[in-house]
């Protein structure tokens, strides 16, 4: 979960680069634009990211289940299975704040635009 904190901190990075670029200029550049749509794309990656670690563990789960000396409680099975879903909820919260912040800039370089 390390990996996806510092994909979301190169997100926020990326969007306070543009959206401070935005509000200093007058009109925006293809470059705003061009690191909105990379922004998004980290963001997918985070999120495919998320799920692929979930896949992992799930995968590590089974594999020990599979063992025919493995007797395992119910109860540390669904605990083990519920961790394996914390990275994907992570990456699906990084993944919306991303969408926010990227519509949020997009609305203000068309705003720009329409002004200048």
């Amino acid at each position: 979960m390390s990996i996806l904190t510092l994909l979301f901190l190169l997100i926020l990075g990326l969007s306070v680069f543009v959206g401070i670029s935005i509000f200093k200029s007058i009109s925006t550049s293809e470059k705003e634009k061009n690191l909105v749509g990379h922004i998004k794309s980290i963001a997918l990656f985070t999120l495919a990211l998320a799920v692929f670690s979930q896949i992992l563990g799930l995968v590590n789960i089974f594999g020990y289940l599979a063992n025919k000396d493995a007797n395992v409680a119910s109860s540390i099975l669904a605990k083990g299975i519920k961790i394996t879903f914390h990275p994907t909820m992570y990456g699906l919260i990084i993944y919306l704040i991303s969408i926010l912040i990227t519509e949020g800039l997009k609305f203000h370089i068309n705003r720009t635009e329409t002004q200048g």
